[in-house]
């Protein structure tokens, strides 16, 4: 964009770009970073008469988990930078005096952090007796309590470098294990509802496994929030896509969101059909698979809920951050660099 930043401009760069590919009726939801102009973008984009969103644009904005991810855990190593201060001490005088093995790590990139102290751990012993022996004159030495807390910080981290991970599928589904990796309450007071439906659609969470694990959250952070309320607004949601979708979808008579006679002629009989279809899955015996895959089980179960395998194979689409893209973005940059920079165009499409 040669124009501000700004989020009128981000709106309109959208528009234009989903009316050249015909997708002004198509659109369900875009994953953004948490920048204020994308946030901006969004609310302009819904009040856009041309685009066409599902349910007015309320599952619209999904923001990039992963960027909130960094944020949660950068705010944490703020009050822990003094306290891992020693191991960083050791690793500066062993890369000054002898090898560079261990990268230190940069404040911007707690994932540095993480492997700083990986790294470190896997050799705590030697470094100890190195660092303790060179400093014999000042009497700065390095401590158990010091790798023991060390040990717990990147007992913390891994669970956030494993969540990262996840939140980084290109060919999996992810939405749906957004609330079951992180807890979000810090910057979510209330989770946007795209998170909480798609943890429904997974067979194995549903509405009882969702209750449990918020309730469990907010019990955890001392933090006053009405779950089943919120747990059944959700539910309702679901209910409205089923039957926005249900118009489109003209669903066979069995375990489908339509009434026992198969039609579907009015408002009422979709609304009616629509929670069947719902109350059918959430009573489902679910049996755990060995090797379960999400999008497997719905295809599978298709026939049984066609209006909700419909609905799952939109929402399970959505990615939960913005590495992907990003990343392929950031490609050019890999292959063209400096040393590269005369390369033919024809060398950098073979690339």
């Amino acid at each position: 964009m040669e124009e501000a930043h700004n989020g009128f401009n981000i709106k309109s760069r959208l528009v234009s770009c989903c009316k050249n590919f015909h997708l002004v009726d198509k659109l369900f939801s875009i994953s953004l970073d948490n920048a204020t102009a994308n946030t901006s973008a969004m609310q302009f984009l819904k009040e856009d008469p041309s685009i066409k969103s599902v349910l007015e644009g309320s599952l619209m904005h999904v923001r990039c988990c992963a960027h909130i991810l960094n944020l949660c855990v950068q705010d944490g190593l703020d009050e822990l930078r003094t306290l891992l201060e020693p191991i960083r001490n050791v690793i500066r005088w062993i890369r000054a005096a002898r090898e560079k093995v261990i990268a230190l790590n940069t404040p911007t990139r707690w994932n540095s952090t993480y492997k700083l102290l990986h790294d470190a751990i896997a050799y705590r012993d030697v470094l100890t007796d190195m660092y303790n022996e060179s400093r014999a004159t000042d009497g700065q030495f390095i401590t158990n309590d010091h790798w023991s807390l060390a040990k717990i910080v990147h007992d913390v981290l891994e669970t956030f470098d494993n969540a990262t991970h996840i939140f980084s599928y290109v060919y999996e589904p992810n939405i749906h294990m957004v609330i079951l990796e992180v807890k979000w309450c810090a910057y979510f007071t209330e989770f946007p509802p795209i998170y909480p439906i798609a943890a429904i659609l997974d067979p194995g969470v549903k509405l009882e496994g969702l209750t449990n694990l918020l309730t469990f959250y907010y019990q955890q952070l001392d933090v006053q929030f009405d779950v089943p309320y919120y747990v059944n607004n959700c539910k309702r949601i679901l209910e409205r896509l089923c039957e926005n979708y249900g118009v489109v979808i003209q669903p066979q008579p069995v375990g489908s969101c339509m009434n026992g006679s198969g039609s579907s002629s009015s408002s009422s009989s979709s609304s009616s059909s629509s929670n069947i279809g719902i109350g059918e899955y959430l009573t489902y015996q679910f049996e755990t698979e060995e090797n379960f895959h999400i999008i497997q089980w719905w295809k599978n179960h298709s026939s049984k809920f066609p209006v909700l395998a419909r609905i799952a194979k939109d929402i399970l689409a959505i990615p939960a951050s913005t590495i992907a893209s990003e990343s392929a973005f950031s490609a050019g940059r890999r292959v063209l660099d400096e040393k590269r920079s005369r390369l033919s165009s024809e060398s950098i499409e073979m690339c």
